[in-house]
């Protein structure tokens, strides 16, 4: 046997930053901060994960019952991203604001705000499905 080994530690708080979660700054279309701040959590957090087991389920029985009641299917990849985002998004601050309407956090605010502004969504995106997005310096 030899005293070798290998630390892990490093990876141990990579899963504990992504259980954390972090704050995504939103930009602009010239990447300036629209002063809106989205708190999210990591691919491999808890909530990452059983967002990712639940979601397809949940769109195979609304694909069932669709079919039985002759409805048209919708584009169901983006749509199911945008679904997992949605649970992987803690909470925003401050609430923002369409047409004059103060919008509140809820999971289905949520998904509204990523199907309608997909500037959001891709910046969610980008850093949720990235570990290195939740390594601390």
């Amino acid at each position: 046997m030899t005293d070798k080994f290998v630390d892990l530690s490093g990876l141990e708080a990579l899963v504990q930053s992504q259980e954390e979660g972090i704050d995504v700054e939103i930009l602009n279309e010239r990447g300036q901060p629209l002063g809106l701040t989205i708190h999210i959590v990591g691919p491999d957090s808890e909530r990452m994960q059983k967002a990712i087991r639940d979601i397809p389920a949940e769109f195979a029985k609304a694909a069932a019952e669709r079919e039985s009641l002759g409805e048209a299917p919708e584009d169901e990849g983006d749509a199911r991203m945008i679904a997992i985002l949605a649970r992987a998004t803690v909470s925003w601050a401050p609430n923002p604001k369409i047409g004059g309407h103060v919008i509140p956090f809820t999971e289905e605010n949520v998904r509204n705000l990523y199907k309608k502004f997909l500037i959001i969504k891709e910046q969610i995106e980008a850093k949720a499905v990235r570990r290195v997005s939740f390594t601390r310096s």
